[in-house]
């Protein structure tokens, strides 16, 4: 009944986005951006999201040697890409998390071990991405005012690292460790040590400067590349003060495959720096299609493994 509710929540936040859509976008002119798109500018896109990968399988290996896990970095590579591919036909993005996981755990042996590095991998990113959109936040505090939106993202931003920080401070207590050992829970127990395991300092520098890495040029590069090749003139600062901001709120679940959410956040927040809505609707649609098309690289790895199961 959760389910079947959960996903006409997100059938009906979809629809009345894309509805909106229809009615705020002036289509003629997304199509007329998209004829006069710029090829080598799209080709840098590609570059700079194949990059982005590769760096980020670095980053998963890293994490996961910590746990005594081993893979090559082009394992990891085709690993997110299968993730990425499989994520085109499921509702949500975490079946390529769930993926990755079970592809780790059947190379491992070690389940809880497998799913604790996707799941801080994933987590690692989050913190990185709102600790960067925080830090440039006071470059769109003269839009607080006009924008609803904006006002309260800032303050779920907030929120986050208060949490994070009461978190840390618990952890750094022993009865919170004693807690944690005395769960009746074997499976829950065994989980949360796992999870403890990566809030040693050396291991979260390390991770977050790696995600960083990917964060600004898997997305802030290739997205930036994507805006120029349909002519845009946005300068870079003012684009870095917005993209971070926009990839956290298309990856709410809100919608199925987040359809609407991510187009509905590039429209309302490039929009407070001057970009056209048709400018920045197209940009979502083409990373949309584009992203698709670069997972397709990992469907002869996909029908190989497929092969080898049967």
């Amino acid at each position: 009944m959760k389910k079947t509710l959960l996903f006409g929540v997100k059938i009906i936040v979809g629809g009345g986005l894309v509805l909106w859509l229809i009615e705020r976008v002036d289509w003629e002119r997304v199509g007329a951006q998209i004829y006069d798109i710029s090829l080598p500018f799209l080709f840098l896109y590609i570059v700079f999201q194949l990059l982005g990968n590769l760096i980020s399988a670095k980053k998963w290996q890293i994490i996961a040697s910590l746990k005594e896990l081993h893979f090559t970095v082009k394992e990891g590579f085709f690993a997110y890409l299968t993730g990425a591919f499989i994520n085109n036909f499921l509702p949500s993005t975490l079946g390529g998390d769930a993926y990755r996981s079970l592809w780790l755990a059947k190379r491992s042996g070690a389940r809880a071990a497998a799913l604790s590095t996707v799941i801080f991998d994933r987590f690692i990113g989050l913190w990185t991405m709102a600790l960067l959109a925080l830090a440039l936040s006071p470059l769109l505090f003269p839009f607080i005012r006009e924008s609803i939106p904006l006002a309260l993202i800032l303050a779920a931003l907030a929120i986050f690292f208060i949490v994070d920080l009461v978190i840390t401070y618990a952890y750094c207590q022993s009865w919170f460790h004693v807690l944690v050992a005395r769960l009746p829970f074997h499976k829950l127990r065994r989980f949360l040590e796992e999870i403890i395991f990566y809030t040693k300092k050396h291991i979260w520098w390390r991770t977050s400067l790696w995600s960083a890495l990917f964060i600004f040029t898997g997305i802030a590069l290739s997205n930036f590349a994507l805006f120029h090749s349909l002519g845009s003139a946005i300068g870079f600062i003012p684009f870095l003060s917005v993209i971070f901001l926009v990839t956290i709120i298309s990856a709410v679940p809100l919608s199925i495959n987040n359809i609407g959410i991510k187009e509905w956040a590039y429209i309302t927040f490039f929009g407070l720096i001057g970009v056209s809505a048709e400018t920045a609707v197209t940009v979502a649609l083409l990373s949309r299609f584009m992203q698709m098309l670069i997972s397709f690289i990992a469907l002869p790895q996909y029908l190989r493994k497929e092969d080898i199961k049967q």
